[in-house]
């Protein structure tokens, strides 16, 4: 009997000594288990999954107001604008014209400054194209008083001046300023496409990709 004690009190202690180590693996592995649940969260939220919307790309307007060039909830469209594109730009926006009278559509023009003499006048300059815009209000309105499905309809009219080519970068545009450049955004604030020298045979794919994204999420 006594040799069957020693026996089993020997496998105990055997068992109990098998476990120990078991006991000291424990903390450092639920440790490592929730460090990798913590970086997996922090993954996530820092761009391991990409967020719907990108962050806002803000400016000044013509009038001071800040303005987000791709703010949610809108299909935006912003053109270049500069002394060697001025014409350009005009053929480009009377393209997207007949979107003016839909809401959920934006149509924002970048003046491209810095660098030139304008740049040296910013009060000036943004008379100037304040005048402009108040009259491109009304031609709107005109335009808006001719579709009945939408009464009381407000355009959208806006011009940014850009006097240190920081919005310019901000959209990642190449900086020449004798081409006509082009950003699309969806409803998300995404960029759908850019250009950076966009020609008019090309105005019609715009066109196309921005009733695709009214249609898709309008």
């Amino acid at each position: 009997m006594r040799g069957q004690r020693r026996t089993l009190l020997g496998a105990l202690r055997r068992r109990s000594g098998d476990r120990q180590p078991l006991r000291k693996l424990l903390p450092p592995l639920c440790g490592a288990l929730a460090g990798a649940c913590l970086l997996l969260s922090s993954a996530r939220a820092i761009g391991g999954i990409p967020p719907r919307i990108n962050p806002p790309i803000t400016a000044r307007d013509a009038f001071g107001r800040e303005v987000v060039l791709n703010a949610p909830g809108y299909v935006t469209v912003v053109l270049s604008s500069s002394e060697k594109t001025q014409q350009a730009t005009r053929r480009a926006a009377g393209a997207l014209e007949h979107f003016q009278t839909t809401p959920g559509f934006r149509l924002i023009v970048l003046v491209d400054l810095h660098g030139s003499v304008a740049a040296w006048m910013p009060g000036y300059v943004s008379r100037r194209m304040q005048e402009d815009l108040r009259r491109e209000t009304i031609r709107l309105q005109m335009l808006s008083g001719r579709d009945r499905s939408r009464p009381g309809w407000r355009p959208f009219v806006c011009a940014i001046p850009d006097f240190s080519g920081q919005t310019v970068r901000s959209l990642g545009w190449r900086a020449d300023r004798g081409r006509l450049r082009a950003t699309v955004y969806d409803r998300h604030g995404m960029e759908l496409a850019k250009w950076n020298n966009l020609e008019p045979k090309e105005y019609s794919v715009v066109e196309a990709l921005v009733d695709r994204a009214l249609r898709r999420e309008g």
